[in-house]
């Protein structure tokens, strides 16, 4: 089921914050969220039992009666003064109370880390080695680690596998 929030004045409606998962317990607070949302305390809930049917056959939630039955209903597609729901001011107050709740709004009390001073480690002793330095590792001569290689391409007489048709046709 879906839940729309039905503006009485005009007839004018729109899903309601979190239609498809709202609760039994959760409709109060639906409704009240619909009349900030409208800003107008005339909204009410409506129903609608399946997706797939059409919203002039939307149910009020309290008195089981079809929205077309409503006097108002579709009335806002004529108006020409017609204005529609504010949804993006809901959800800009939402976000404002949830950065209020994460922030504290006392941090008098609050510890906050201070950076230290790097702390000067030296330089290693070589001769001695112990468990909190860093062993060095001999590397060999970058030219010794590449002059085998190096033979191979200059001799010219690598065995090369050829795989698949040549792409040039022979001149």
């Amino acid at each position: 089921a879906m839940l729309f929030c039905v503006r009485l004045s005009d007839g004018y409606f729109f899903p309601a914050p979190k239609s498809q998962f709202a609760a039994s317990g959760d409709l109060k607070e639906t409704a009240d969220q619909c009349r900030y949302i409208c800003d107008d305390p005339s909204v009410d809930l409506y129903t609608l039992s399946d997706a797939n049917l059409e919203t002039d056959q939307m149910v009020a939630l309290d008195t089981r009666k079809p929205y077309t039955e409503l006097p108002a209903a579709f009335r806002y597609r004529d108006d020409a003064n017609f204005k529609a729901c504010d949804g993006k001011r809901y959800y800009q107050r939402v976000t404002e109370l949830r950065a209020r709740t994460v922030t504290p709004a006392d941090m008098s009390n609050a510890i906050i880390p201070l950076p230290t001073v790097k702390p000067d480690i030296g330089t290693p002793d070589l001769g001695t080695p112990d468990l909190g330095t860093v062993a060095a590792v001999p590397v060999p001569d970058a030219e010794a680690l590449g002059a085998a290689q190096h033979q191979s391409i200059e001799a010219g007489k690598r065995a090369v596998r050829v795989v698949g048709p040549a792409f040039f046709p022979a001149d």
